[in-house]
């Protein structure tokens, strides 16, 4: 949890059944980082559960052939089974991990779907190829780290580790850990620098702005907090700060465990170490990867932090994502560790008495004790407190981790509407959702936690998940993520210069393209065709182009006043690069065309092969990947 202070206001900032659907073909679906598909579906094989042993090895030779066809692997990536789910109706969701050269590939990690049957229907996940990674650092760690000027105190000696980047590519990182206090409190950071350019490649923060128990008085430092009880029973001192802490601490683990099957944040009945009274009128609280904090605030904005349950759930829920999907706490996948948090933090404040209109306030308990009414988040009305609630407009600037709080407000929305019916109380889409009630959600979100998101996983992601799990609920769940705008609209795969099926769009839907093997040195020409409305058109590489007129990452963009657009990328600066190309409805349109052609780095249209024609060697394709079985090779 994050506590921000700003100019208008004070705010609290949390930091941190199934069928196989019926697919009538395979469907790659990328969300635009370097080639990576975040989820195929279709008839993939399938696993034998007979055993523990048969079904690691069947799910790893289900997920390999996967990877081969879709993630451009080539056998050298290990992949590790680290857990296995069944599901309500007996199918299996199995968990990877995975490692390059025998070092972790951290910001990855695969799931594969499948069902009562053993047919494997999807997998999911994020994904690095070995490709031309490097096998050895050109810097040692010491030159890495001293190209650049980070903040913080380094921990511990530095490990090397490959890393999927921030830009969407795999790195060979030296990787650090950096302890640091900013405005919001403690922070630690884990930082990846690129070990033969020197830059920083990634970094991933730690504290998340959380039945066997320990609760400690830091009697208002920030250090030798002493334990004043292990109770695991609910207690009732003279220090209300204290009794909520550990008590509510006990609620949350009761929700899991009653409810979810689940023995404390790990699964495995690990403590729950709560300091309270940390600090001097500290506006703050937060899970730091191991225990949860809470300050005393000032008596002005914040009472104690610990005075409310949903603030204790959010915060402990961090600590449920964190060992289940892992999302890293920045960006889309912030934002949905965020709402994730806010969910079951309101699912956990109804389980105390929370009703009506309260359940969806976040932090109400505790902040500005002397304004009644006021909350810190509203998960029925986002936007009522400032923060995101649809995804065509969401926030998109590197403020608040990527927007990790502002932004979980879509999903927060979203899974409000799917709880009880309705439509968006601003108005931005007409949808009306069919209420599912509160256990149902719950029971889908947290399904999709465990057994499908991974730690990059974005907005659309969330929505393959839930649907997922969701059984006879699946229409209802995508009414719901149709409600605050997140696409249905998996990404389609463009051939080098051949136009696409005509496609119909209504106003703020955002259709995503894929062209493969833009090498280095090329460009590539895009153009609409449509004699109706209002489509305009943004490319990319390597990352998912914005529907944003102002973006400083888009190549380029085309948005005149009709849906006839075309714009022309700059040279691709590595082989295999991929263009994703976005047609974003400014006013609804029928019948559009997109064609995607490249250029030679001489100026010329690639005379080789196109995409999924037969091939025997590299050289023919114009992506220079051939591959498949032996006498069936395409290129890819």
């Amino acid at each position: 949890m994050s506590i921000r202070l700003n100019s208008s206001a004070l705010l609290l900032l949390f930091a941190a059944v199934l069928t196989s659907p019926a697919i009538a073909q395979d469907k790659a679906s990328n969300q635009g980082e370097a080639n990576r598909p975040t989820f195929v579906t279709g008839d993939l094989g399938s696993i034998n559960a007979s055993s523990q042993a048969s079904l690691h090895a069947s799910a790893k030779s289900a997920l390999q052939l996967v990877l081969n066809e879709q993630y451009e692997a080539d056998g050298r990536e290990e992949m590790i089974v680290t857990k296995v789910i069944e599901d309500k109706i007996g199918g299996h969701h199995i968990r990877f991990e995975q490692k390059l050269n025998g070092l972790p590939v951290a910001g990855t990690g695969m799931v594969i779907h499948a069902d009562i049957h053993g047919s494997v229907f999807a997998v999911n996940g994020d994904f690095v190829p070995s490709g031309d990674l490097p096998l050895k650092p050109d810097l040692s760690a010491i030159e890495a780290f001293g190209l650049n000027d980070i903040k913080g105190t380094k921990n511990g000696k530095p490990e090397l580790s490959y890393v999927l980047g921030s830009d969407g590519i795999g790195h060979l990182a030296w990787k650090a850990t950096f302890e640091y206090i900013n405005e919001e409190g403690p922070q630690r950071d884990i930082v990846f620098v690129d070990a033969s350019t020197g830059k920083i490649a990634a970094r991933h923060p730690q504290i998340l702005y959380a039945r066997k128990l320990n609760t400690q008085d830091c009697q208002q430092r920030t250090r030798r907090c002493k334990t004043v009880s292990r109770s695991s029973n609910v207690i009732n001192t003279s220090d209300l700060a204290i009794n909520s802490a550990h008590n509510y601490a006990i609620a949350t683990y009761n929700y899991y465990l009653n409810n979810h099957g689940r023995d404390s944040i790990d699964d495995k009945g690990m403590t729950l170490k709560s300091r309270v009274h940390f600090g001097l009128n500290y506006n703050n609280a937060f899970w730091d990867g191991s225990q949860m904090t809470y300050g005393d605030g000032d008596g002005v904005n914040f009472i104690p932090l610990s005075q409310d349950a949903d603030v204790v759930a959010h915060e402990l829920t961090h600590g449920v994502t964190e060992r289940s999907s892992g999302l890293i706490y920045q960006n889309e996948s912030g934002a949905l560790s965020e709402a994730w948090s806010d969910i079951f933090g309101a699912m956990v404040d109804r389980q105390e008495g929370a009703t009506g209109a309260d359940i969806w306030f976040i932090g109400e308990d505790i902040y500005t004790p002397m304004i009644p009414g006021d909350a810190l988040r509203n998960m029925a009305d986002p936007a009522a407190f400032g923060d995101y609630d649809y995804y065509p407009t969401r926030y998109m600037g590197g403020a608040d981790n990527g927007g990790v709080h502002w932004n979980s407000g879509i999903a927060n929305l979203a899974f409000k509407l799917l709880v009880t019916g309705g439509t968006h109380p601003r108005g931005e889409t007409s949808v009306n959702v069919t209420p599912i009630g509160f256990d149902a959600a719950a029971d889908i979100f947290y399904a999709a936690n465990i057994g499908c998101l991974t730690p990059s996983s974005n907005f659309a992601t969330a929505r393959y998940c839930t649907a997922i799990f969701a059984g006879s609920n699946e229409a209802a769940v995508n009414l719901a993520w149709d409600a605050v705008g997140v696409p249905n609209h998996p990404p389609i795969q463009l051939q080098n210069d051949v136009a696409t099926a005509p496609k119909d769009g209504e106003i703020g839907d955002i259709q995503y393209y894929l062209l493969s093997g833009v090498n280095s040195g090329e460009t590539v020409t895009c153009t609409t065709s449509c004699d109706n409305g209002d489509a305009d058109l943004y490319l990319r590489f390597n990352g998912l182009a914005e529907t944003n007129p102002n973006s400083g990452l888009n190549e380029c963009g085309s948005y005149s006043t009709n849906s006839n657009e075309s714009c022309t990328t700059g040279a691709a600066s590595s082989d295999g690069s991929t263009l994703n190309a976005a047609v974003h409805g400014f006013s609804a349109y029928t019948n559009l065309s997109l064609t995607c052609t490249i250029s030679s780095n001489n100026g010329g249209s690639c005379p080789l092969l196109d995409l999924g024609s037969s091939c025997t060697s590299n050289s023919q394709c114009c992506s220079d990947k051939c591959k498949g079985k032996p006498g069936s090779k395409t290129c890819k």
